[in-house]
C-alpha cells in the first residue's frame, strides 16, 4: 500500500531480459528508502518487489503481464523513474490510497509549466472513464493527483511546483504514455453498485 507521495526519483541502470519477463536495475540512494529485500517499492506507480540492492541501486522482476499493462514495455537505461516506499503503521498518509496496481495506461496530450502551476492534460481509454469524477483522486505514474477538469476524453490535473520539481512530471513529453491507477474506493463502488445490479436480476 502507497500514498502517491514520491520520495525519490531513480534512474533505469539496466534492463534485461528473463524467460517470462524482464530484470530492471534502478539506480538510486536505496537508505533514503530504507530498501530491504522482499520489499515492495512503487515505481512509477507499480507495486514492485526488491529482489537484490545495493547501497546504490535495487532490482526488481516484471513479468509480461506486467509489461503488458503498464509503460514498462519501454523502459531503456536512463528512463527516470518515480519511487515510493511502502506505507508503514507510522507513515503521515498526505496523497490517497494506491494499491500499486495498474488500472492501464494513458496519453500525454499537453503540458503547460507556468507560475505557480503546472497543467497536465491526459487522453484516457474508454475503460478508465467509470472510475474517474470531477475532482476525485488519480495516481499518474505513481504521483497522486486530484482531477481539476473532466471530459469525456481528457482530464487535466494542475501540479504545485513542489510535485513538479520532485517527480519525473519535469520530463514529460507530449505524447508519451503514463500509468494510471484510478481511486480505489471508487473501484469498489463501482464493482458493489455492478454486483446489486446483478443481484437485482437474479
Amino acid at each position: 500500500m502507497f500514498t502517491g507521495i514520491i520520495k525519490l526519483i531513480g534512474v533505469v541502470d539496466s534492463v534485461e531480459s528473463l524467460t517470462d519477463g524482464v530484470a530492471v536495475v534502478i539506480a538510486c540512494k536505496t537508505a533514503d528508502l530504507a530498501i530491504q529485500v522482499g520489499d515492495s517499492i512503487a515505481v512509477n506507480g507499480v507495486c514492485s518487489t526488491v529482489v537484490t540492492y545495493t547501497d546504490a541501486n535495487f532490482t526488481v522482476h516484471y513479468l509480461q503481464e506486467t509489461l503488458r499493462v503498464t509503460t514498462f514495455g519501454s523502459l531503456v537505461p536512463g528512463s527516470y523513474v518515480n519511487l515510493e516506499s511502502s506505507l508503514t503503521l507510522t507513515t503521515k498518509l498526505s496523497g490517497h490510497y494506491v494499491s500499486g496496481h495498474i488500472d492501464g495506461t494513458a496519453q500525454i496530450s499537453s503540458i503547460e509549466t507556468s507560475s505557480p502551476w503546472s497543467k497536465l492534460v491526459i487522453t484516457y481509454t474508454k475503460e478508465l472513464a467509470v472510475f474517474l469524477i470531477y475532482k476525485g483522486s488519480i495516481t499518474i505514474d505513481g504521483v497522486s493527483l486530484t482531477i481539476a477538469e473532466l471530459t469525456d476524453r481528457f482530464l487535466t490535473c494542475y501540479i504545485i511546483p513542489h510535485t513538479f520539481d520532485e517527480t519525473i512530471l519535469q520530463y514529460y513529453e507530449i505524447g508519451q504514455y503514463v500509468n494510471i491507477e484510478c481511486d480505489m474506493i471508487g473501484k469498489y463502488v463501482v464493482n458493489a453498485v455492478k454486483q446489486g445490479s446483478l443481484n437485482d436480476k437474479v
